[in-house]
């Protein structure tokens, strides 16, 4: 590899792993109560390190969220073209949220509310203008999917999906079972069959529950 994509990699490398440790302070003792000192010291490196790759710990979060969109933007690109826009996004939100790079359920959870209830949060989101950049690629992704942005299908897909992944994850960090590969699935085929009937959980060892 290149010097320069070496060190590319290297920077990445630092800065997913602060957001990280923003992420994990922040789950462990509420945001409010997380210091950069203690972020610094999480990931084993200096507090003049952490201010050369973000501004605030809200900005690390918000890099992380960053992230987690990229990571399910690029596993529905991958989807075969001919899958279903439902099918491309459930596929790749599983993937993403059960994947080992993106820590623990309690963690995404804890993010997720944090979005939605953190003033600070909230307000270096509108600064950064988080959510017209994320719809100006969401209408990327519809264009190269072969759906109209201008069409309310692909954006019901994607925010009932978030939505459904959501609150499989909620489901899985206060119940601790089935595995989180399996509610998630669950979840999403509750949601492929319509919410006149409850569906059973995939895990036998779990039948006794039947809402997803």
């Amino acid at each position: 590899m290149h010097p320069s994509g070496l060190r590319e990699a290297k920077n990445a490398a630092t800065r997913k792993a602060l957001a990280r440790a923003v992420l994990r302070l922040s789950t462990r003792d509420g945001i409010d109560h997380v210091t950069i000192d203690a972020v610094a010291a999480e990931a084993n490196v200096s507090v003049r390190t952490f201010h050369n790759y973000f501004a605030g710990k809200e900005d690390a979060l918000l890099h992380f969220v960053d992230t987690l969109l990229d990571s399910v933007i690029e596993r529905i690109e991958a989807r075969p073209a001919g899958e279903s826009f439902w099918c491309s996004v459930r596929a790749a939100l599983i993937e993403t949220a059960t994947s080992p790079d993106v820590g623990e359920p309690a963690e995404i959870v804890a993010l997720l509310r944090l979005l939605d209830t953190d003033p600070g949060l909230a307000a270096r989101s509108r600064d950064m203008d988080l959510d017209q950049t994320v719809e100006a690629r969401l209408t990327q992704l519809y264009a190269r999917r072969g759906q109209r942005a201008d069409a309310m299908y692909p954006h019901l897909v994607v925010h009932t999906a978030i939505t459904t992944a959501r609150v499989a994850l909620e489901y899985f960090v206060a119940r601790g079972r089935p595995d989180l590969s399996t509610v998630l699935e669950s979840a999403f085929d509750q949601m492929s069959a319509g919410l006149v009937h409850p569906a059973p959980l995939m895990n036998p060892a779990d039948a006794s529950h039947k809402e997803p």
